[in-house]
């Protein structure tokens, strides 16, 4: 009998017990994963939801289990589900301090997101070095599971060679459906988070048939379906999605939060962001706290959770033209932050106790497959995208995520005189 090859079972609440064993339990030993079990994977919403205190570090093991199970559901070769695994588990890399919260901060302030600086870490660019060695030691290019984290197909797989012919449609030849399986509208980190998430929030929306959905996962010519028999369970996964987004990750409350804290970190200034991003969230909030002033009240805050409250909210169904005229140019950083300081110096606020949230574009940064329904259905051998035959998927393609465009928060002494004025001075 041969050696008996060195496993480890870690128990997951959402997934029961996970098997890991090879390159994956390699790579759980490296500084860059094991700093993810020290960002929250839902940035502030534990101070709404108090369960939701799991980190990006459980998430990214059960999307490598996922993306493991997709692989031998469809009966991939043990090389590919070694390499989606590998991608599943190293996908979250590249996140700083309670996750998506700052994304889109530090995006505008250094030019990098959480997805460039992962593919930095695989490929060696950025961090200890030890990702890249490992994933070669296994047999794995670390630039194709950048490829795959990125969602960035093979250049040969895009030519016009790949291309072939099928019943009457034009395919690519390539592995498209590694990525898919990594990042697409129907992928593990998805399937996982939605789970997760609802487990720990204890917010059933989220629930997803997840045995039948898996089970009807099929491959046609290379490209990852779902069978008509999982019609209802991806239907459930699509509403269940969309209903997430409005009752957790844009729960107003859980916004308020974090635009306090996005404004506390932006005050620190340009030269800090590359620093916040290496941190973890008790790092950042020891560090506000140290820089004394403004940032230093909105830690203590939220530590004590002395939050802002709204005083005016904008409503999808009460938006007009008018507005929207206005909602576009606000997407100009100082134009909005004009706004801020005349509704402050109007209701004789102190500094930065008049916030304002437009969460629009932080949707197209932090998940920019909601409003992807792209999904193909094999109904009797022939691809059909899921919005032709769902009315489910049509509608959720028309439907405006989160259920306001934008909201006025305060210190709780100024709200009743922010309510009064923000309309005339934002839209008048």
């Amino acid at each position: 009998m041969g050696a008996q090859r060195e496993y480890k079972i870690i128990n997951d609440p959402v997934h029961g017990g996970i098997r890991v064993e090879g390159v994956v339990l390699e790579l759980l030993a490296t500084p860059e994963v094991n700093k993810l079990s020290f960002i929250r994977q839902l940035g502030l919403a534990n101070l709404v939801f108090p369960g939701a205190n799991h980190t990006r570090f459980e998430h990214s093991l059960g999307v490598s289990f996922l993306a493991g199970r997709m692989g031998e559901i469809l009966s991939l070769p043990p090389e590919e589900i070694k390499l989606v695994r590998a991608a599943g588990l190293l996908h979250d890399l590249g996140h700083g301090p309670f996750s998506h919260t700052l994304e889109a901060l530090l995006r505008k302030r250094i030019g990098r997101d959480h997805m460039q600086i992962t593919g930095d870490i695989i490929t060696g660019r950025e961090g200890s070095g030890e990702v890249p060695v490992i994933l070669e030691g296994a047999g794995i290019d670390p630039k194709e599971v950048e490829r795959l984290i990125l969602s960035t197909p093979l250049k040969e797989e895009r030519s016009l060679e790949s291309f072939v012919d099928g019943e009457g449609q034009i395919f690519f030849r390539g592995r498209g459906y590694l990525n898919q399986i990594i990042h697409s509208a129907i992928d593990a980190d998805q399937l996982d988070y939605l789970l997760r998430d609802s487990h720990y929030t204890g917010v059933a929306l989220g629930m997803v048939d997840l045995p039948r959905l898996l089970n009807t996962l099929v491959l046609y010519h290379n490209e990852l379906m779902v069978h008509r028999r999982g019609l209802s369970a991806l239907e459930g996964m699509l509403v269940a999605r969309d209903l997430m987004y409005n009752a957790v990750y844009f729960h107003k409350t859980v916004r308020i939060a974090e635009r306090m804290l996005v404004e506390a970190v932006d005050r620190l200034g340009e030269e800090k962001m590359g620093e916040v991003w290496d941190m973890v969230d008790g790092d950042l909030l020891c560090h506000l706290k140290a820089a004394g002033g403004y940032p230093a009240e909105i830690a203590r805050r939220i530590m004590s959770r002395r939050l802002y409250k709204s005083a005016y909210i904008l409503k999808a169904e009460s938006a007009e033209d008018r507005h929207f005229e206005v909602l576009r140019k606000l997407k100009d950083e100082e134009e909005l932050k004009e706004l801020e300081e005349a509704i402050r110096r109007k209701v004789g606020g102190g500094e930065g106790e008049v916030l304002i949230d437009l969460p629009t574009g932080e949707i197209a940064v932090s998940e920019p497959r909601l409003r992807r329904a792209d999904v193909k259905v094999l109904d009797d051998g022939r691809p059909i995208p899921v919005s032709r035959i769902s009315s489910f998927a049509r509608a959720l393609q028309y439907r405006y995520t989160p259920a306001w465009y934008l909201m006025v928060c305060c210190e709780e002494r100024l709200r009743g005189k922010v309510s009064k004025v923000a309309e005339d001075i934002i839209f008048g």
